[in-house]
């Protein structure tokens, strides 16, 4: 007797697709940060301290009495990290599925198709959050009046976050407090505007009826809940004593906060080198700067016929052009990411940083064993995946950002 097709005949196909190797490739595409950071696959349990170390005993003295009454210990912090979760969902009709099977009707399969779709989404959230502070926000409204469907952005670039169809909050603190009431939706985006970037599906004022100029933007959920990236472990800024992962770090803010240094003021080639020598004199050895496209292009037109270039390819999944310069301690990589903020160049010393997650960064939920549920009240199937990530690094002070002319 024939069988039909089943539920469990299309979770055993997906089982073989969506292999490891080919989740990698569609996640960490086109993301070398994401990319190229170490991964801890292991990040179970309530939470991951990482002990940092940052003075030595000070009981020292050319006379020995001195030193034995001035004996110190050593100072050790701890960061304690826990788990941010981020979670994709896509939904495909049970007619969208039956009618795209086969290349001879269809240019796309639905199944495949909305599913690389949304682990890309997820990658994509994970990959622009590397590089900042962890309150979510994506960009902060421009505008100065709001009975309008177009949305002008602060920073032009910001533009890059945003996707059709994305429904979005705002709020007037960046973190710490709550996002205003109501929701906006993506309907268009101009990424190479200067003004009006995004159009939304309504005006403003109606969808967020208490919204301000200077609003901070999210995708909705976002609020406070992203794992926290570069911009929160290096801050621009020396950061004050509320406490970062548990730990105050205005007791070495060099070591605990990392380096920077203020590059605006002079050239952008006098900027990453004494950014890197910056880094050196406090023991880093930084192997790679990430910067945005605007500010790569920028670094090669400046150190011209001074630098190495290079395709990257052998170590990575997704292959990345670099350049070169010579820092102290060695030579360093110049990689340009979409995801890195313009005005910004992050120096890594790359071995004391990891993505920490359980299991892969993202992955296919299959807690049922089920990778594609049946929709209880629809004629179609629902594919979830999911990420339990968190960003840490055990030597801060290795490691500098450069804040570009």
């Amino acid at each position: 007797m024939a069988t039909a097709t089943t539920l469990t005949a299309w979770d055993n196909a997906l089982k073989t697709y969506y292999r490891g190797a080919a989740v990698d490739e569609l996640v960490y595409d086109s993301h070398p940060l994401l990319d190229l950071l170490p991964k801890d696959e292991k990040f179970r349990g309530k939470s991951a301290p990482i002990p940092v170390y940052y003075t030595r005993p000070q009981g020292r003295s050319a006379t020995f009495a001195t030193a034995q009454t001035n004996a110190s210990a050593s100072q050790i912090g701890e960061f304690l990290l826990t788990r941010k979760s981020n979670y994709g969902v896509a939904t495909i009709s049970g007619e969208a599925v039956a009618a795209s099977e086969g290349d001879r009707y269809s240019f796309l399969n639905a199944m495949t198709t909305e599913i690389d779709g949304v682990m890309r989404s997820v990658g994509d959230s994970i990959s622009r959050n590397l590089f900042r502070d962890g309150s979510g926000a994506i960009g902060r409204v421009n505008n100065s009046s709001f009975g309008t469907t177009a949305l002008d952005l602060v920073t032009d670039m910001d533009s890059l976050n945003f996707e059709v169809g994305m429904v979005l909050q705002l709020a007037s603190a960046k973190s710490g407090g709550s996002v205003r009431s109501g929701t906006l939706t993506v309907s268009a985006v101009n990424r190479g505007a200067t003004s009006s970037q995004i159009t939304l599906s309504g005006n403003i004022s109606a969808g967020v009826s208490a919204v301000a100029q200077n609003d901070y933007i999210y995708q909705a959920g976002d609020y406070d809940s992203a794992l926290t990236g570069l911009e929160g472990w290096l801050p621009a800024t020396a950061p004050g004593a509320t406490a970062f992962f548990g730990q105050d770090r205005t007791a070495d803010v060099s070591r605990l906060a990392g380096q920077r240094y203020d590059g605006s003021s002079g050239s952008v080639i006098e900027a990453i080198i004494e950014g890197a020598a910056l880094a050196a004199r406090e023991g880093g050895k930084p192997d790679y700067m990430f910067t945005s496209f605007a500010d790569f292009v920028n670094i090669e037109k400046s150190m011209n016929s001074q630098v190495q270039r290079e395709v990257k390819q052998s170590d990575s999944v997704s292959g990345y052009r670099s350049l070169e310069f010579y820092a102290p301690h060695g030579v360093v990589k110049i990689v340009p990411d979409k995801d890195c903020p313009g005005g910004l160049a992050y120096m890594l010393e790359m071995k004391t940083w990891s993505l920490m997650s359980i299991g892969s960064v993202v992955q296919l939920t299959e807690l049922d064993g089920n990778r594609v549920l049946r929709q209880s009240g629809d004629d179609g199937v629902e594919v979830r995946c999911h990420s339990y990530s968190q960003l840490g690094c055990t030597a801060p002070g290795r490691n500098a950002v450069v804040t570009l002319p």
